[in-house]
């Protein structure tokens, strides 16, 4: 009785562990967020062919405007997890000067923009890239009443050691913007 009552059991047993099944966990790919004008604090852009969104729980997305001299400026800062190394972030901040922003599509050169986006490699290593030749930025909205600015951007970045230049394409915002 002993001997089929283990028997049961071991049988039991097999089957039950060669029945389980490891569940696969499956992670979306980032998308852009669609191009909005509410004011919904989304952002986006593609760095060559990989999406880059915030994706950090504190502190990922800015937007601030002010008066520098005559002219506006405004100031775009985005962090998100490296997917090249997980312990760091990489960051992207575009500060834009114009005497007159309204809705409409404007020129960025090293006259009126600066970008500064950075990059952490596997190895801990820093990419630097700024603004190489010209982009263009066209706001959608610009609502400085419900402090809403909205739009889209393209643009050409060069990395500073190598001259490697990467094209960021589909750039969207839609942020309230603060002061």
């Amino acid at each position: 009785m002993k001997k089929s009552l283990i028997l049961i059991l071991i049988s039991f047993s097999l089957t039950t562990l060669s029945s389980c099944k490891k569940k696969e966990i499956v992670v979306p790919e980032p998308t852009l967020p669609e191009i909005t004008q509410s004011g919904l604090n989304t952002f986006g852009f593609m760095f060559n062919n990989e999406v880059w969104t915030p994706n950090l729980l504190l502190l990922t997305l800015s937007a601030n405007y002010g008066m520098e001299g005559d002219a506006i400026k405004l100031n775009l800062f985005c962090r998100r997890k490296s997917p090249q190394n997980q312990k760091t972030s990489d960051s992207f901040n575009l500060k834009y000067i114009n005497p007159d922003i309204s809705t409409g599509t404007y020129e960025l050169n090293e006259q009126n923009c600066k970008i500064d986006l950075e990059t952490i490699l596997a190895d801990n290593r820093a990419k630097e890239y700024s603004l190489y030749g010209k982009g263009s930025i066209t706001f959608i909205r610009w609502d400085l009443k419900n402090r809403i600015g909205s739009g889209t951007f393209t643009f050409t970045v060069r990395e500073k050691t190598t001259g490697e230049t990467v094209a960021i394409t589909q750039g969207r915002f839609d942020v309230v913007l603060g002061n």
